[in-house]
């Protein structure tokens, strides 16, 4: 009889409870898209208000990921996780009980924070749980599982609201959040799993494409984020749409995630990250002009599709260069990397809804989106002539007098 080695099990424990994490994570985050700016707005909201309301939520997850990663690094990951989930049971919960405006902010400032508690430990747990050759495999299947809840949340708690009443989808997603304890409870391991040797954050801080790469991190999740806010609004006013329809609109954003990445990555095996950043760029730059321009529901969900087609074709390739800067020296920092990724994506998360807030209240709604699709060209521009003075150096004479790598040689950004 054939019996599994000890560390497999305990990676596919791992594996496990890191996806179940993410996946419920984005549920009820996706629950929630179409429901805060009706609860809002019903209670004379403006749209900056309702900005403010979801960018709460990922200045949250700022302000505790760099809290959270020393914690991990000191005390493993089950004590985070554990409380990350205490975290988004309550947030839940007051989600479903109190919709003045002074409750919901609390709740989504708790629900940030869970979150970032959830994707910094979960990763961490990942990464010290797989070898090198297992660990990309492993992180496609956990983010899978995030796409996974991205997609069934918006819908469902849109239609939820529709059948039932507002607290019904927090109420299912306070359920789900109790039953993805248990299993952390259960399959977390008491002693952490933390390797003895890691990189910290200050050993990748000069390390050659960083910021670049972390400004695009920031401006995929960006374009992911716009226009969350705004949109419902738009749709509740000039469609006459029901909060299941939103669900539903972008519930078809939920499928272009899920479907998008493994594209993009099958895309890096011919090209460099660079170009396909940028064509991302281009891609979400014309899809948000045309959701401003386009009318109807479903030209609408198709428009946006587009939109998060685009901004996965920018974060993809930002995943793989993390990577390998992480790599860069040995050992690897897996963990600072992650919670520096964590940290872009959620800046990007925390800027564009307010931005899209005060653009729609000065610009209108088709305003706001062609600025967006200006921010989204400008850093298109800049991806290619990057690329193109990376191709330039990569030209010239790799080593300097005395055997140094230069730059071009250990350069990874995109």
């Amino acid at each position: 009889m054939e019996h599994k080695h000890p560390k497999a099990t305990r990676s596919t424990a791992a594996l496990t409870v890191a996806s179940l994490a993410l996946a419920t994570d984005a549920l009820v985050y996706g629950m929630a898209v179409p429901l805060l700016p009706k609860l809002t707005s019903e209670n004379g909201a403006r749209p900056v208000d309702v900005g403010v309301l979801f960018a709460v939520y990922a200045a949250a997850l700022v302000a505790v990921t760099p809290l959270v990663g020393r914690w991990v690094d000191r005390r493993g990951n089950r004590q985070p996780l554990l409380a990350g989930v205490i975290g988004l049971v309550v947030s839940t919960l007051l989600f479903a009980f109190s919709h003045d405006t002074t409750p919901l902010l609390v709740a989504r400032a708790l629900q940030g924070a869970a979150a970032g508690v959830v994707w910094t430990a979960s990763l961490a747990l990942i990464a010290a749980t797989h070898a090198p050759r297992e660990r990309g495999k492993a992180m496609g299947i956990a983010l899978s599982s995030f796409a996974v809840g991205t997609l069934v949340g918006p819908p469902l708690g849109g239609l939820l609201t529709s059948w039932l009443d507002p607290r019904a989808p927090f109420l299912l997603a306070t359920v789900l959040a109790v039953a993805d304890g248990v299993a952390r409870w259960y399959l977390v391991p008491h002693e952490g799993a933390v390797p003895e040797a890691r990189g910290t954050l200050a050993e990748i801080r000069g390390r050659s494409g960083l910021v670049l790469v972390a400004l695009l991190t920031a401006v995929g999740a960006a374009l992911l984020a716009f226009l969350e806010p705004i949109l419902p609004l738009h749709l509740f006013t000039t469609e006459n749409a029901g909060v299941g329809a939103v669900g539903l609109v972008f519930g078809a954003a939920g499928v272009a995630a899920a479907l998008a990445p493994p594209v993009a990555g099958i895309l890096l095996r011919k090209v460099s990250p660079g170009p396909v950043a940028a064509g991302g760029c281009v891609v979400a730059a014309v899809a948000m002009i045309a959701v401003g321009a386009v009318d109807g529901v479903i030209a609408t969900a198709a428009a946006l599709a587009v939109v998060t087609i685009g901004a996965s074709f920018v974060l993809t390739p930002t995943v793989t260069v993390m990577s390998e800067i992480a790599e860069a020296k040995q050992p690897p920092a897996y963990g600072s990397v992650y919670a520096l990724y964590t940290l872009a994506y959620t800046g990007g998360l925390t800027i564009a809804p307010l931005g899209a807030g005060w653009a729609m209240q000065g610009l209108g709604f088709t305003g706001a989106a062609r600025v967006a699709a200006g921010v989204a060209v400008l850093v298109a521009v800049v991806l290619l002539i990057q690329n193109w003075r990376l191709l330039q150096n990569r030209s010239r004479p790799k080593s300097t007098p005395n055997g140094a790598e230069t730059p071009a040689e250990s350069e990874k950004s995109v």
